[in-house]
């Protein structure tokens, strides 16, 4: 995240969160928290807790729309909720007036290049990635405004062959370069939703982008057997199979330089958790059978960092940095390769559900209005409890979609 997103995210948080202590003094939800062994959830344990959940975040939203207070972060965080209130189980019906103000508030933010974001804050591509996937989820379909979405994104997609970074998809405004798996899987996904096809020349240079963000050799050929022109060494690499936030970048292990200067340490890469799992739904989005070898070596990363009490493979002063990300990306993959029983490296096997359920229960909060979740770790938004409850919104179901 940047100097000035960080900055943003700091402002937010000073007024977001005392609103929340004085509205609804927290407590632990002991009464639905899982003690001794994770048992399988059941529609009837998990629907409640979805209901729950999606009281507290409607009776936060404002008279605009928005679901949460102020003027930053609302555009991403209503179409995040929006998307997530209008996805099955228990999702709003389509005329829902709740609904169609969320989505008439993202509308409001619709720019003349066809992205959706606030100018200042930095954020046009993961904006009009999230307003994408609002609209498709609550089935709006406006062509003139999924195509001018669309083009926005492939324009700010980089297309420098040179380039490490060639593929990606970034935030906006920083220029070719600074392109990251978080944003372009986040991309990938909306562009499939709203009708692009995996075959789409553009979006098969995004999937160079997330092989290049794979701690795995690369394929030395494009789409259709033609050979590709040679790709920038990654000296990082260590076969492991799982992912980082970008080809320059681990949230989980630091920078890496591809011409450090002489004496200077090269930095490698871990990878972590939440972008392997990112990484897996834009691989299946693309059209990758569960049984590729990327997908096959990024469940085989999964099987032996697997638990929820972490963002697996962070270190360990920043463990739950990024947790409720993870269990909505966790959540959404697992569902997607449908294996259950799930093989653990050291032969045991899991029940994701269970697993998953557990740690959501175990940390939720609630509030007259309902059920909320709030990471103590505040890093990347997950201080503000309208984000975290929407990730468990999507989370609960996925899971529930694999019951």
């Amino acid at each position: 995240m940047s100097c000035a997103r960080s900055r943003l995210l700091a402002q937010a948080m000073s007024w977001i969160l005392p609103l929340i202590t004085v509205a609804a003094p927290l407590c632990p939800a002991a009464e639905i928290t899982t003690r001794g062994p994770a048992l399988r959830p059941t529609p009837a344990l998990v629907e409640p807790v979805i209901a729950e959940a999606q009281r507290w975040l409607l009776a936060q939203q404002q008279d605009d729309g928005a679901f949460l207070p102020g003027t930053q972060f609302t555009l991403g965080i209503t179409a995040l909720a929006a998307h997530a209130l209008a996805s099955p189980p228990l999702a709003l019906r389509a005329d829902d007036p709740r609904l169609l103000r969320a989505l008439a508030f993202v509308h409001t933010f619709r720019q003349a290049d066809g992205g959706f974001y606030r100018p200042d804050e930095g954020l046009g591509g993961y904006g009009t990635s999230l307003a994408l996937m609002a609209f498709a989820a609550a089935g709006v379909n406006d062509p003139e405004v999924v195509r001018g979405a669309q083009n926005y994104l492939f324009g700010i997609q980089n297309r420098d062959p040179a380039s490490i970074c060639v593929g990606g998809i970034g935030y906006g405004p920083e220029g070719p370069g600074q392109e990251d798996l978080h944003n372009t899987a986040t991309a990938v996904v909306a562009l499939r939703a709203s009708g692009v096809p995996a075959s789409d020349a553009r979006l098969q240079l995004a999937l160079r982008f997330i092989e290049s963000c794979q701690n795995l050799s690369h394929h030395q050929r494009a789409p259709g057997g033609i050979e590709e022109p040679a790709r920038p060494e990654r000296p990082w690499v260590n076969q492991d199979g799982g992912a980082v936030y970008s080809p320059t970048e681990s949230k989980a292990g630091g920078d890496w330089n591809p011409r450090p200067k002489p004496g200077q340490p090269q930095l490698r890469l871990h990878s972590y958790g939440s972008m392997t799992h990112a990484m897996i739904e834009s691989y299946l989005a693309l059209d990758l059978p569960a049984d590729d070898e990327r997908v096959r070596a990024a469940l085989g990363w999964i099987r032996g960092a697997y638990g929820f009490d972490a963002n697996p493979g962070m270190p360990d002063d920043t463990a739950r940095d990024g947790l409720f990300y993870f269990y909505a990306t966790a959540a959404k993959t697992f569902d997607l390769v449908r294996q259950q029983p799930f093989a653990l490296a050291d032969g045991r096997t899991a029940d994701w559900r269970a697993d998953l359920f557990a740690a959501i229960t175990e940390r939720a909060q609630r509030a007259d209005s309902g059920l909320f979740w709030l990471n103590g770790a505040p890093r990347w938004g997950e201080g503000i409890p309208h984000l975290t409850t929407t990730y468990v919104i999507q989370a609960l179901k996925r899971l529930h979609s694999h019951l």
